[in-house]
């Protein structure tokens, strides 16, 4: 993973923290931004889904591809990222998360400091 992958994943992580602050062991507003078919865990798919929200916002032209350019200013990526290798970060942010193994993430998992 480069510097503006690992950059934009944190910046997505920093965004949620401030958004909602004291979150942890709490399910309501956390859950209901993840947990689209409200069955009380966020799968891999929910996750991704919600994550590619950020994702399609800084990609300004809409072609899949974030380009330096298109970084938040003061992120210094010199390499494109894909839609593909977002998707691919933010799964392995998924399973970093998901602490017990079980393939999903409850409310504490989800709202935890990234891993």
């Amino acid at each position: 993973m480069d510097r503006a992958g690992i950059r934009l994943l944190a910046s997505g992580a920093i965004s949620l923290l401030i958004a909602l602050p004291a979150m942890a062991g709490t399910s309501s507003p956390l859950m209901a931004l993840f947990d689209t078919n409200h069955d009380g865990h966020v799968s891999l798919a929910e996750y991704q889904a919600y994550m590619a929200r950020g994702f399609a916002r800084l990609d300004a032209n809409g072609d899949g591809v974030i380009e330096p350019d298109e970084f938040p200013r003061g992120t210094h990526a010199k390499k494109p990222l894909t839609q593909a290798a977002h998707r691919r970060q933010v799964a392995r942010q998924f399973h970093r998360q998901d602490v017990n193994h079980d393939g999903f993430l409850d409310a504490r998992e989800l709202a935890a400091p990234p891993r």
